[in-house]
């Protein structure tokens, strides 16, 4: 099977499956890196080979994440697994075990210095709306006018992560936000998008992010904050400010409460629980000074 034969029966097979645009182009990028690098059918690559991409090229020269390799072992298992038909050895090519990781979380300063920082109006708004309703990027870029619902406070989200639909909030100074940017900067655009690019068409996540990264620059956050750091910022402030897990996981569009318990660990939450340590030595000191009295 040719690559270009391989790329269009991978399709059919997402398609097939029915997978979210997200995974479809994902997978579809991953594997035409994958074939610009063997040079050759992807059918013919051996193991060898592709244990070789994974660990010495990947991990090694790239340095990418555990999670992201992890990421293109899925893509090459879909394309040998499913489209080609074939048995591939997993005990050769591995998952990576993941290290349990803790969001990084800004503070309220940090938050402010941020927004503080951003002189565009509309990229304002759409850091705001990924911290004040807790949005994915993509998210961001397929929002729609109708998908605001200033009557019920709530914005409808189309095509999240896993193609899962759900509400989560609309804070009131998004709102406003929002019937600013559309009286002034959005107009009357053919195309239902929200946001929109400076050449007028729908804006897309690279110029977000490019546009994040300035700011995050000029506020001097740590470089690894990102947009989605908005998010887990949304997910812990939340928890902080009592709500629960389960209200939390809705709002997030979790498939699992356990992705969603990650930020309790993150949390400071005012638990009203004294540590053992405080009650030992105080009973300690009561015992001194009963001593002393005698």
């Amino acid at each position: 099977m040719t690559n270009e034969k391989l790329l269009e029966k991978m399709s059919q097979d997402m398609n097939m499956r029915n997978f979210s645009h997200y995974t479809y182009d994902f997978y579809i990028r991953k594997t035409k890196e994958m074939i610009k690098y063997f040079n050759k059918p992807m059918e013919e690559v051996t193991v060898d080979e592709l244990r070789d991409y994974l660990y010495k090229y990947l991990l090694g020269e790239r340095k990418l994440s555990d999670k992201t390799v992890n990421h293109y072992n899925s893509v090459i298992r879909f394309v040998y697994e499913v489209t080609l038909d074939q048995v591939i050895n997993k005990k050769q090519l591995p998952m990576r075990k993941l290290k349990k990781v803790v969001y990084k979380i800004l503070t309220k300063k940090e938050l402010k210095r941020l927004f503080d920082c951003v002189d565009n109006y509309k990229f304002k708004t759409i850091f705001m709306l990924a911290y004040g309703s807790g949005l994915r990027i993509g998210e961001i870029v397929n929002l729609r006018v109708e998908d605001i619902d200033s009557k019920k406070m709530r914005i409808f989200v189309r095509e999240g992560k896993g193609n899962k639909e759900r509400y989560t909030i609309l804070p009131k100074a998004s709102l406003e936000m929002l019937r600013k940017y559309y009286k002034e900067e959005r107009g009357n655009k053919k195309e239902r998008n929200l946001f929109f690019n400076e050449n007028g068409e729908p804006i897309n996540q690279y110029v977000i992010r490019s546009h994040f990264r300035k700011y995050r620059r000029k506020a001097k956050l740590d470089e690894k904050v990102t947009i989605h750091t908005l998010r887990h910022n949304f997910a812990t402030n939340l928890i902080e400010n009592g709500a629960t897990l389960i209200q939390v996981k809705e709002l997030m569009g979790h498939s699992n409460i356990r992705s969603t318990m990650v930020y309790i660990h993150v949390a400071n939450i005012d638990l009203e629980i004294e540590s053992p340590l405080d009650v030992f030595l105080r009973g300690e000191e009561n015992g001194k000074n009963t001593t002393n009295n005698k």
